[in-house]
């Protein structure tokens, strides 16, 4: 089931940008928010974060990175570091009032943090695009996709490559795009309803053995194209061109 990525509250407490620091030797890094504010946090608090518009297939990059304060077993710390603490200071009154808190919480809890967890491999896609676009994050990847992103977690990796080689073909596109919600600009909304609907191949054990090998390809630099893509989505599922060919017609017309 697709989770919506993480949920931080205001982002501009949260999401900020690295920049150079002349004595990195304290573990910190000297960051900027998206008002210009330029401040010290505690460098092990860091984490890249990962927006839907800076979703690609098969990649995704980013200079941001989100002030992560949690601790390894996902729950808020105890206490903020000093350089944190001070950094998220100003937002306190803000981050207080979130009805999220339940009044229990600590003031710079981060929600919806199920899709931040790198024990296992996610597949990402951007909630609003042209067309379905994934991404793959190996365990270990610290990346935390945002809420413009969905997160299917994955319990191999080879799972986490077919998948993203399924909603990154041909055949995914366009059965996905006559469903999902109309946006501006020839934009689509692929949400998580909308994307479960599409069909997983029936024998997946056969299917990821023809889709990993393009997904592990891509991720090591060498994308399919969309030729190969669609002809092992078409095997993957076991039916021949002419079966989806109004649909795809559709989707080119």
């Amino acid at each position: 089931r697709p989770h919506l990525g993480v949920k931080c509250g205001c982002n501009e407490a949260f999401v900020v940008t690295p920049l150079p620091l002349e004595d990195a030797s304290r573990g910190l890094t000297r960051v900027t928010d998206a008002q210009g504010r330029v401040g010290c946090v505690e460098s092990r608090l860091l984490r890249p974060v990962l927006r839907g518009e800076e979703v690609r297939p098969w990649a995704a990059t980013s200079r941001e990175l989100i002030l992560w304060p949690h601790g390894s077993d996902g729950r808020p710390l105890p206490t903020l570091p000093p350089h944190a603490a001070r950094w998220l200071a100003p937002w306190r009154p803000r981050l207080s009032r979130r009805t999220d808190l339940h009044g229990c919480a600590p003031w710079w809890t981060v929600f919806r943090t199920e899709s931040a967890s790198s024990a296992a491999p996610r597949v990402v896609w951007a909630d609003l695009a042209r067309g379905p676009r994934a991404v793959v994050l190996p365990p270990c990847d610290p990346t935390v996709p945002l809420n413009s992103c969905y997160v299917v977690l994955c319990s191999a990796i080879a799972d986490a490559h077919a998948l993203a080689a399924l909603l990154n073909s041909p055949v995914a596109a366009a059965w996905l795009d006559p469903l999902a919600e109309p946006a501006r600009g020839g934009y689509r909304r692929y949400l998580g309803w909308t994307t479960a609907l599409l069909p997983v191949p029936r024998d997946w054990h056969r299917a990821r053995a023809i889709l990993a090998p393009l997904g592990e390809r891509a991720f090591a630099g060498d994308p399919p194209n969309e030729h190969e893509l669609l002809a092992a989505a078409l095997r993957a599922y076991g039916v021949d061109r002419a079966d989806v060919a109004p649909l795809l017609a559709w989707k080119d017309g």
